[in-house]
């Protein structure tokens, strides 16, 4: 649904029956995944009353760090704002690219191994979706993560996205999704299989797509696999390409309290809302 004060959409979701049987039926509302891009001058206030109007129990969303309202007014305006994730940034404010020693020689033998082609995703469509079901399967990716074939034949419209496709002879063996918009660099999914690991696909297609983009902003490489910082392989992997880090936060607000309270009798939680625990 749209919410015209934060210059986005926010998905409304069914609260399992299960979650409370004397409750009964229910909605509460999350942000865009992964990053919800709350505009600049975002109304957040009127936004969340906005969203109280319509019935919703309460909402949660991890804002763009790198662009939207400061951490300040996110304080002001959400009840519950805390660390989420680190992400990864290359800043040409901090100098220029400059991968480490060991992924620069990686870098180097991806590309001596494989060739790398920059186009429109429509281009290698099907490639791209043999490719991220082979990465679904094989890291039990679930929930709003596992994107369906059919999320990736609407995106391969936006003009925006830039596909990387990494070949060894006449197979594509890896493939990075990015886009640039308001001067930020978003690296957005990647997908390499087994022919494309041993062959060092993944770092010659980020160096590509780090280098295609230069210029235009400041890269946000996203995170890791887990919530926090400096852990998981995915993490120590773009670090190798990164001179910045930036800490992205989960604001949450409750816009029904009676109903929150109701739902999240008895559980003692970190976790927002606290009911979805």
């Amino acid at each position: 649904m749209a919410v015209p004060e934060w210059g986005v959409p926010i998905l409304a979701r069914s609260i399992p029956r299960d979650l409370n049987p004397a409750f009964g039926e229910g909605e509460d509302a999350m942000g865009l995944y992964p990053l919800t891009p709350l505009a600049t001058t975002a109304d957040l206030s009127g936004g969340l009353e906005r969203l109280c109007g319509l019935g919703l129990i309460s909402v949660v969303l991890v804002p763009d760090p790198l662009a939207g309202p400061p951490r300040e007014r996110l304080s002001e305006a959400f009840g519950f704002v805390q660390p989420f994730k680190a992400h990864l940034t290359i800043d040409p404010a901090r100098g220029r690219y400059s991968p480490s020693r060991h992924h620069a020689e990686r870098i180097r033998r991806g590309h001596r191994r494989c060739r790398i082609d920059v186009g429109p995703l429509p281009l290698w469509l099907e490639d791209w979706k043999r490719l991220y079901r082979g990465l679904v399967t094989r890291r039990s990716v679930s929930g709003v993560a596992a994107f369906p074939d059919a999320s990736f034949e609407v995106m391969g419209k936006e003009p925006a996205l830039v596909a990387f496709a990494a070949s060894v002879g006449d197979r594509i063996v890896g493939m990075t999704l990015w886009f640039a918009c308001d001067g930020v660099i978003y690296n957005h999914l990647t997908a390499v299989d087994t022919d494309g690991y041993a062959n060092g696909a993944s770092f010659a297609l980020y160096d590509t797509a780090i280098q295609h983009f230069e210029g235009q902003g400041v890269v946000n490489l996203g995170g890791g696999a887990g919530i926090g910082s400096g852990e998981g392989g995915l993490f120590a992997f773009k670090s190798g390409f990164a001179n910045g880090e930036v800490m992205t936060s989960l604001c949450g607000a409750v816009l029904d309290p009676a109903r929150y309270a109701a739902l999240s009798a008895g559980v003692e939680t970190e976790f927002f809302p606290a009911y979805r625990a």
